[in-house]
């Protein structure tokens, strides 16, 4: 009898989408080298340890929060999921609040 494996396990991601996702991993500074376009273990474990260092679940797949947090989902990840962004890898980014969310950073008036 053969064990099923979560559907979670079994997804599928076209070359683009990969090649996408190496990018940012690239940009974040997880990922050092030229994207390939194939989801292979350099970039599980980049994406393990990008997930590990945002307090995520490190799976090393391309869950929903690490996808928006690397500003790839269908919009950003929102301020009060997971930890604050560390400024270095906000600035790589680009990241900026969503338009008329206030900075925490900012005083309010």
């Amino acid at each position: 009898m053969h064990k099923k494996q979560p559907p979670w396990t079994r997804q599928h991601l076209e070359a683009d989408r990969v090649t996408e996702i190496q990018r940012a991993l690239g940009q974040a500074g997880y990922l050092h080298r030229e994207p390939t376009g194939q989801w292979d273990e350099p970039t599980r474990e980049a994406m393990r340890r990008y997930q590990a260092d945002n307090n995520f679940g490190a799976t090393g797949l391309p869950d929903a929060k690490s996808l928006m947090k690397l500003g790839l989902g269908p919009h950003p990840l929102p301020v009060d999921v997971g930890p604050p962004a560390r400024p270095a890898a906000a600035a790589i980014l680009g990241a900026s609040p969503p338009s008329g969310t206030p900075s925490q950073a900012r005083p309010q008036p």
